[in-house]
């Protein structure tokens, strides 16, 4: 029995493995919590503290383009956002399309961060406006302190403002030194009656099934990554680490139909049959080909925004599970 290590942060589709472990195919797995997710990948990155955790997508490929060789990516991927909704101006703003940011300040975490190329490139494919037509500005949303995880082209660099370490993007917009933020989660200042920060666009979620439906694509942020000293000793192990994954999220799908029939919050079957009627009934599907077209488009943009020095191959970054 092979025992690896995990770390992710909390998925409902990881079923019992959320108690702590979960063996099968001659494999434990030991689960752990890591959170917020930017922690996470530091300590891949820094540390390499997992035999298998979950990594960003942009950061990894980065990461893959500057010969980092650590881990290697199973197209198994954790975490997929639309990102219309990641858009915050204040209460008060005029700007309610992606077309109104050209000329703009807007913050971000950290400018290579993956939420933050499906941004950049869907501004510049549905609405015009490229990223060299917004100054930049990173630093920590609600928490100070936040750095790049990875180091930036010089040329990129020399582009973006980082704003003062005791200071968050979100004080900044409030006061009116950023006109918009991107936030890959819903910040508190946007919570509530009386909220001090909206969403760009009045109606996002309209916003991002539109996209879907234009595009045929449910971006990608996270993925999965597994040292590359233990599929070089056993190369069963991605795909044993697949199927484990896949029997979970199975289990999850069917309590989900169960759901659909004893529903505990009013309209959720209406919801899951629209969201069945539009994506399919796995939208969370595995492997390189089902993926390669949010993932071309992904390499696409980062390549075109200048954070990848060459346009990789798919099968450069992940294991093939279909040979193997």
């Amino acid at each position: 029995m092979l025992k690896l290590t995990m770390a992710t942060i909390y998925y409902p589709y990881f079923g019992k493995l959320l108690d702590g472990s979960y063996v099968g195919h001659d494999i434990a797995l030991t689960w752990q919590y890591v959170t917020p997710p930017d922690k996470l990948f530091r300590q891949v990155i820094e540390s390499s503290a997992y035999d298998v955790a979950e990594m960003s997508m942009s950061g990894y490929a980065m990461l893959r383009d500057h010969g980092w060789r650590e881990y290697m990516a199973v197209p198994i991927f954790t975490s997929r956002r639309f990102r219309h909704s990641a858009l915050f101006v204040r209460s008060d703003s005029e700007i309610v399309s992606g077309e109104q940011l050209a000329g703009k300040n807007v913050g971000l975490p950290e400018y290579h961060m993956t939420a933050a190329v499906w941004v950049r490139g869907m501004l510049e494919e549905d609405f015009g406006v490229k990223p060299e037509q917004i100054q930049w500005f990173t630093g920590g949303a609600e928490r100070p302190g936040r750095k790049e995880r990875v180091e930036l082209p010089a040329g990129i660099a020399a582009r973006i403002t980082p704003i003062p370490s005791d200071q968050t993007l979100f004080d900044m917009l409030v006061e009116g030194r950023l006109d918009a933020v991107m936030c890959a989660h819903k910040p508190a200042l946007a919570r509530g009656e009386g909220a001090h920060v909206r969403s760009l666009f009045p109606n996002p979620s309209q916003m991002e099934r539109d996209y879907y439906r234009k595009h045929g694509v449910f971006p990608i942020m996270h993925t999965v990554v597994v040292r590359e000293s233990l599929l070089a000793s056993d190369p069963s192990i991605a795909r044993r680490i697949h199927l484990i994954l896949e029997e979970l999220k199975s289990d999850f799908y069917a309590k989900i139909d169960i759901l659909r029939h004893h529903p505990v919050f009013p309209w959720l079957e209406d919801y899951i049959d629209e969201l069945e009627n539009l994506m399919g009934k796995d939208p969370w599907a595995q492997g390189i080909a089902q993926n390669a077209p949010a993932l071309n488009k992904f390499l696409n943009f980062s390549y075109s925004q200048g954070l990848l020095r060459k346009r990789p191959r798919l099968e450069e970054l992940f294991v093939d599970l279909s040979d193997r």
